[in-house]
């Protein structure tokens, strides 16, 4: 479960989200460090072609590792120090909407504080038809865990 947790982190962050110019930014030297991040995620389902409300939410809290490896930023689960994940902070603020292959995302990441940021991620999964089959909705609030 948890590699499911971070490959949707990982799939939110690759994919893109928006930014207000105006407000100030996540940044990959911000990011450094470990962060525990309480998740929520929520779903909805179609029936009869038809899209459902999300269900009840879910809850379940992380702890995540940014680091920089040959001038790269990496994400990975605390309990899977070795599984460094790609974070491309700068596409996501370049691509906040798209659609590759069978999915339709949005996403936002929100800087709170200097220890704090939220990643806001929808997507959906879509048939050949371009018609909703299911619909995923997760919020991570992230802390800086301070030694």
């Amino acid at each position: 479960m948890k590699r499911i947790i971070l490959a949707g982190l990982i799939g939110m962050v690759l994919t893109g989200c928006g930014d207000e110019s105006s407000e100030k930014k996540v940044t990959e030297e911000m990011l450094l460090g470990e962060w525990n991040c309480k998740v929520s995620s929520q779903e909805a389902e179609s029936r009869n072609g038809k899209l459902q409300d999300f269900g009840d939410p879910e809850f379940e809290e992380n702890k995540y590792i940014f680091t920089k490896k040959d001038g790269k930023l990496f994400v990975s689960l605390s309990l899977y120090k070795e599984d460094l994940m790609p974070f491309n902070l700068e596409d996501i603020y370049k691509r906040p909407e798209y659609t590759e292959y069978d999915r339709q995302r949005t996403q936002k990441i929100k800087y709170l504080s200097k220890d704090s940021f939220s990643l806001n991620g929808t997507y959906t999964i879509i048939d050949k038809n371009n018609k909703p089959t299911s619909k995923f909705k997760e919020e991570y609030v992230c802390d800086r865990i301070k030694e």
